[in-house]
C-alpha cells in the first residue's frame, strides 16, 4: 500500500465491536489520521471501487484547516471483510456509520464533518440522519440517496448510467463470477474507473494509486464485499431511506452536494440534484464542476474551492 501520499499521517486497523443487539462479528476498520487538536475534525470516505487514495490530490489543500481522518470502507481497501454477509446484511450503510462513529471516537472525536464520495457519500448521508448529534457539515459527492437512484431508474438515461447498481446487487456469485472472469476483476475495474471519468481513460488517474485499486479490488473476497455493498443499497439502504423520506426526517447539518456534469447522476422528470436532494436535507447547496464521476481525482483545484468556500474557509494561494 502506498504511503508515500500520507507520509505523516498515522495508520491504524481500528477494532469495531458490534454492539450488543448487532449478529456482526467484530472486524477493523483501516485508517490514516493527521490529529491536530486545535483544527476542526473531518472525516473522508471514498467510494466505489476505490479506497482511501482516491483522496490523495486534495489532502494538501484540507491539511492546513481540518485534523484528518481517511479510512477504507468495511470490505474495501485493509479493512475487514464481513464473511457471514448475505444480502448485504454486514454492509449496510446504516452499520457503516456506526463504524465511522467508533472509528471517530477512537481518534478522539465525539462530533465532526464528513465529506463523501460515492459509497461514502451514501455513508456520510445515512451518519447524518440516524446520528445528528455527530455531525457539523456534509460533503457530499456525486451521489443522488439511494432511493432517489432507484427511482430514477424509470427513465433510460438513469438505468444506462446506472446498469451497476442492479447488477451488483445480483444474487451472489453471478456478479462475482463474471467480474472474476476477465483477468481477476481488473477489466471490470479499469473499465468503471475509465468509462466514468470525464477523460473515458484511466490517464487522469495518478500510476500509483491506479496500481492501488487494482491490488485493493482484484481478489474473490473484496469483488464479493463490493457486490454486497450494493446488495445492501437495494435490500436495506433504500428502505432506510425510504423510511426517514416517510417520516419527515431531514439532515439537519449544512450539505454541500458536489456532482460531475460529465458523470453518471441523473434525477428523473427534469428534477435536478438540488431538487432531489432538498427532500433529504434541510439546509443544502449543490455545485456542478465540469468533470466526471471521480471530482477528487479530476477536478481537485475547483472542488476544494468549493469545499473550503461551503466551510467558510479560503483555499490556499
Amino acid at each position: 500500500m502506498p504511503t508515500d501520499f500520507f507520509t505523516d499521517f498515522t495508520s491504524s486497523h481500528v477494532p469495531i465491536q458490534p454492539d450488543i443487539s448487532s449478529a456482526s462479528p467484530p472486524l477493523t476498520i483501516f485508517t490514516r489520521a493527521l490529529v491536530e487538536p486545535s483544527k476542526p475534525p473531518l472525516l473522508l470516505l471514498h467510494g466505489y471501487p476505490q479506497t482511501h487514495i482516491e483522496f490523495h490530490k486534495i489532502v494538501p489543500s484540507l491539511k492546513p484547516h481540518f485534523s484528518l481522518i481517511l479510512l477504507d470502507l468495511r470490505g474495501y481497501g485493509a479493512s475487514s471483510t464481513v464473511s457471514s454477509s448475505r444480502n448485504g446484511s454486514g454492509y449496510s450503510k446504516r452499520l457503516m456509520a456506526q463504524d465511522c462513529v467508533k472509528v471517530m471516537a477512537y481518534h478522539g472525536y465525539s462530533k465532526f464533518s464528513i465529506l463523501g464520495h460515492d459509497r461514502g457519500a451514501g455513508v456520510a448521508y445515512r451518519l447524518a440522519l440516524d446520528a445528528p448529534d455527530k455531525v457539523d457539515r456534509v460533503v457530499v459527492v456525486d451521489i443522488l440517496p439511494t432511493s432517489s437512484r432507484y427511482d430514477g431508474f424509470s427513465d433510460q438515461t438513469s438505468v444506462l448510467k446506472g446498469f451497476h447498481w442492479p447488477f451488483l446487487a445480483q444474487p451472489a456469485p453471478f456478479p462475482e463470477t463474471l467480474i472474476r472472469g476477465c483477468d481477476e476483476g481488473r477489466y471490470f475495474l479499469e473499465y468503471i474507473l475509465a468509462s466514468w471519468s470525464g477523460f473515458e481513460t484511466l490517464e487522469g488517474f495518478d500510476s500509483t494509486a491506479l496500481e492501488e485499486y487494482r491490488r485493493a479490488f482484484c481478489t474473490n473476497e473484496r469483488i464479493h464485499a463490493t457486490c454486497e455493498d450494493y446488495r445492501a443499497g437495494a435490500f436495506l439502504d433504500k428502505a432506510h431511506d425510504e423510511e426517514d423520506f416517510k417520516n419527515g426526517n431531514k439532515i439537519s447539518a449544512p450539505v454541500l452536494v458536489v456532482w460531475g456534469k460529465k458523470g453518471r447522476v441523473t434525477g428523473r422528470d427534469g428534477k435536478t440534484p438540488l431538487d432531489i436532494w432538498k427532500s433529504f436535507a434541510a439546509d443544502v447547496m449543490v455545485v456542478g464542476l465540469d468533470c466526471g464521476h471521480f471530482i477528487p481525482e479530476e477536478d481537485p483545484k475547483r472542488f476544494m474551492d468549493a469545499v473550503l468556500e461551503f466551510c467558510g474557509l479560503s483555499s490556499p494561494k
